[in-house]
């Protein structure tokens, strides 16, 4: 299934670790973003080239790699991972992006997002080229779920802001200023044209009612521990009534106390899955995410990711 050539996308032109086998990838691959499994299609030997470098509180590297599979999982992910947003450029090659229930091929010239706190899957059937930028969730502030919400969807970087971060991803990592200083500005430069890539339209005229979503749901995820969250609390802490607080989830998947229910249980399988909290008992964990009353929660768990209390701690042990 590899037809392409080396040469035709400058992998011999490239400075960096060349990588001959999945493994050796894998590795490396998981070190700089998170855990993950890596296939080849075969018969042809894998080979990879990956150039990467910190700056400030982000990472930005670039991949030439053979065709193959990247895969992250339930499996893969655990509570201690570092809470990334890989942001994708695609330079060549043929290139599916997969999660939340949507994929998509992407085009060379288009960026797609990537949430590694839910398992996605990338398929190359030929050897591609692609500069992947990782910034902190945390780093994204309140628009880190919206952009989230729009994993897997490419949007073009042929014009506009868009175009001027092609540019600057694609030169990122090949002069960068010495001074960390420099650098850390230079990362808050590159996650500002990411906003601003990704936003429907500028941060000056963007939409109130989105923007007092994303904070609402900034406010709750950083609530999760406490039992007492709540729509009431919520509203009354935004200074809105509990109607219009629905109303500002009406549009999405699931009602506020439905999101806020899944954001516990997806944390508490998180750390059910931990080895670091193998000797810390379930209504503990359970409590650290602010569920209490734990009669349901195997039943919960079972219906939300199809993996009960004692399949997950199994799954821990294995």
């Amino acid at each position: 299934m590899c037809t392409g050539s080396w040469e035709h996308i400058g992998m011999t032109d490239r400075k960096g670790s060349r990588l001959r086998g999945t493994e050796s990838f894998e590795a490396v691959a998981s070190a700089l973003f998170a855990p993950l499994r890596v296939t080849d299609p075969g018969p042809q030997g894998f080979e990879a080239v990956v150039d990467h470098a910190v700056i400030g509180p982000v990472v930005v590297a670039r991949i030439q790699a053979a065709a193959a599979t990247v895969t992250r999982d339930n499996r893969s992910i655990t509570s201690s991972d570092v809470e990334w947003m890989h942001f994708t450029l695609h330079h060549h090659g043929p290139v599916t992006a997969a999660q939340d229930d949507r994929t998509t091929a992407v085009r060379p010239g288009e960026l797609f997002a990537c949430d590694n706190t839910r398992p996605y899957r990338l398929v190359g059937v030929d050897p591609s080229d692609m500069t992947v930028l990782c910034v902190p969730r945390a780093s994204l502030g309140k628009h880190a779920n919206s952009i989230s919400r729009r994993t897997a969807l490419p949007i073009a970087t042929q014009g506009g802001i868009g175009r001027l971060l092609g540019h600057a991803l694609s030169a990122a990592g090949e002069d960068l200023p010495r001074q960390r200083v420099s650098r850390t500005y230079l990362a808050d430069a590159l996650t500002a044209l990411l906003l601003a890539a990704f936003a429907d339209t500028t941060p000056e005229r963007a939409s109130v009612a989105s923007d007092l979503a994303d904070r609402i749901r900034a406010y709750a995820l950083a609530q999760l521990g406490d039992p007492r969250l709540s729509a009431e609390r919520v509203a009354h802490r935004h200074h809105i009534s509990v109607r219009y607080l629905h109303a500002l989830f009406k549009g999405g998947d699931l009602t506020f106390a439905a999101w806020v229910r899944h954001e516990r249980l997806l944390r508490i399988r998180r750390d059910l899955l931990d080895p670091a909290s193998a000797d810390t008992s379930t209504a503990t964990i359970a409590a650290r995410w602010g569920v209490h009353d734990t009669k349901h929660l195997g039943r919960s768990l079972k219906h939300e990711f199809g993996e009960s209390v004692s399949d997950l701690r199994r799954r821990q042990r294995d």
